[in-house]
């Protein structure tokens, strides 16, 4: 039997093939009248990349002469990845991988919370790493465009994440996805800018004087 289920990987809808299916004990509930609702579990792999997924369906059933039971909701264990790491992630050195993989995790699993709390101290540690660790934020973000290492305008964007990443921890602030999206989107660049550039641009000027090698010499008039 296949269905089609969002895969994580395929990161779009696939045909799945099941492998186990049941309803789950003491899932159904009286809702209103005669409707009730159940689960059901289903163990699939995508018929593409062969990604296993456990998903639940909340069933509802409309109760006599209503009509069919219809699925209302379907929960995906692993949950399903709302933000993409970027294809330089696993250039990084592994304590950032480590914290910035736990950031991806919670934004996945909608622990907006700890998504934000999360890119702060990413931005922390990148911070300290790269001028040490001088006061408090405001001061060391001050230094890194003292230093030349950022622009103001790049200055206020880490202040707008740090902001909102203290915000969560000290006043219940729980952003939306589209705020943690645009928290992410400039941890990235900040990220991407502080140590992946260089290194690229490093790279570069390798092949630079290497095709400057390969290159034939003007001949002289």
């Amino acid at each position: 039997m296949t269905r089609r289920f969002i895969c994580r990987t395929c990161q779009h809808e696939t045909g799945h093939l099941q492998i186990g299916n049941g309803q789950i004990p003491d899932s159904e509930k009286k809702i209103e009248l005669n409707q009730t609702s159940y689960q059901t579990f289903q163990v699939v792999r995508c018929k593409d990349c062969g990604t296993t997924t456990y998903c639940i369906d909340t069933y509802i059933n409309p109760g006599h002469m209503m009509g069919d039971s219809y699925v209302q909701e379907t929960t995906y264990h692993p949950a399903l990845t709302k933000r993409i790491k970027p294809d330089w992630y696993n250039s990084l050195a592994e304590h950032y991988q480590l914290v910035l993989s736990e950031v991806y995790s919670a934004i996945d699993n909608e622990l907006y919370f700890l998504a934000s709390n999360g890119t702060r101290t990413a931005l922390d540690q990148l911070i300290v790493e790269k001028i040490g660790d001088i006061g408090p934020f405001n001061q060391k973000v001050q230094e890194l465009v003292t230093k030349k290492i950022i622009d103001d305008d790049e200055k206020e964007m880490l202040l707008a994440v740090i902001e909102a990443g203290s915000a969560s921890a000290h006043r219940s602030y729980r952003p939306e996805l589209t705020a943690i999206e645009h928290m992410m989107d400039i941890l990235e660049t900040i990220f991407y800018k502080l140590l992946i550039e260089p290194d690229k641009k490093e790279e570069l000027k390798g092949k630079a004087k290497e095709l400057r090698k390969l290159t034939p010499k003007r001949e002289k008039a």
